[in-house]
């Protein structure tokens, strides 16, 4: 996707709306209601799936019913990725530290080895989260849960290519907010909006992939 292509995305016709609600929720979440704040916002990027894979070219109209309801499913189905590689790191560090690491007992191996186990169950759930997230919004709460039809997705070339990019884009917009924050005053304000509209522009670029597949 071209630069000037996602500039148009930016500027449709519910673009104003759109980056409004995320700009709030996004300074509510970094100010004074931390995660509570980010279900609309994950609403609206479940929203902005939805129409990307249905073919739309333009942001989607804000309907703040269906934000919170989509918004919280989303947010389930994020936690449900997240849990088993967090049970796992949190395992692998528990009985690092309970243990006293001697290279002599395999303590160290163990260690690295649980290390190597989580890093790829992190990015097996990163993986598969975008597939999980764009098959509840094209269908319910169950399409979510995996299946076969994760695997036809999740070893296309289109997918593949799609999450690199957008991985790479979230990490740039991630980097050039936290700079910008650094910014009294009005640094915290503007970084909020220079990472929703990262989210946005990889959302679409997810759910193309996924259209693609």
């Amino acid at each position: 996707m071209r630069a000037r292509d996602r500039l148009a995305y930016l500027r449709g016709e519910h673009a104003e709306e759109a980056l409004l609600v995320g700009w709030i929720c996004l300074l509510a979440h970094t100010l004074f209601l931390p995660v509570l704040a980010l279900v609309p916002a994950l609403g609206y990027l479940v929203a902005t799936a939805r129409a990307v894979i249905g073919g739309e070219e333009a942001l989607p109209p804000v309907e703040f019913r269906a934000l919170f309801s989509e918004g919280l499913a989303a947010g389930a189905i994020c936690l449900l990725y997240g849990l088993i590689p967090a049970t796992i790191g949190a395992v692998t560090v528990s009985l690092a530290t309970e243990t006293a690491i001697d290279p002599q007992d395999g303590a160290t191996l163990f260690f690295l080895i649980g290390s190597t186990t989580t890093l790829f169950v992190v990015l097996a759930g990163l993986y598969a989260l975008p597939i999980a997230l764009c098959r509840y919004a094209v269908g319910g709460i169950r399409d979510a849960l995996p299946s076969r039809a994760f695997l036809a997705v999740g070893t296309h070339a289109a997918y593949f290519i799609g999450w690199t990019s957008a991985l790479l884009l979230l990490a740039a917009g991630g980097l050039g907010g936290g700079v910008i924050e650094i910014v009294p005053v009005v640094g915290p304000i503007l970084a909020a909006l220079v990472w929703w509209i990262t989210a946005i522009v990889a959302a679409r670029r997810l759910a193309a992939a996924y259209r693609t597949v």
